[in-house]
């Protein structure tokens, strides 16, 4: 298993690096950070509320309000704080949990439905904006690369 935590030269103020070098990390930070930001403005919605539609959109049931937590890596009051808001929009559909009220699983409406095909089809037009500076075997490599990258850290944690 790999040490998630930070290194002891991070969390004592000394860095041993120059600051030149390639830092992987830092690079999928960055431009996830800055991809998230532009979709957000661009849809009027904000990330993690895409985040929670994407995971619904492909549930085969009902989800927990704790799976997607989990899933999301979030914190379970934030999802429902999300859920509610989405609820109120006429987004998602909620019902409580049979065996324990104080849970409730949740899945996309109709409504919901409609909005995430129209967020997946303008994530295509983002895509197909990239490739005006990625050529299409620079995006099968890139995409290659990103695969491998979160199937080994998906085993890790």
């Amino acid at each position: 298993m790999v040490d998630m935590r930070a290194p002891k030269a991070i969390t004592s103020g000394r860095l041993s690096h120059k600051g030149d070098e390639s830092h992987l990390f830092r690079e999928i930070t960055r431009t996830h950070q800055v991809l998230m930001a532009g979709f957000s403005r661009e849809v009027g919605m904000p990330p993690s509320r895409f985040a929670l539609m994407r995971l619904l959109v492909t549930a085969e049931k009902d989800v927990g309000v704790m799976d997607l937590a989990r899933q999301l890596g979030i914190n379970p009051a934030a999802v429902t704080r999300q859920v509610k808001e989405m609820e109120g929009d006429g987004l998602i559909r909620r019902r409580a949990d049979p065996r324990d009220g104080r849970r409730s699983h949740v899945r996309l409406s109709p409504k919901g439905f409609r909005v995430f095909e129209d967020l997946h089809d303008r994530t295509h037009e983002i895509e197909r904006a990239l490739s005006s500076v990625l050529s299409s075997s620079d995006v099968e490599v890139a995409v290659k690369v990103l695969s491998k990258l979160r199937s080994f850290l998906e085993e890790q944690l």
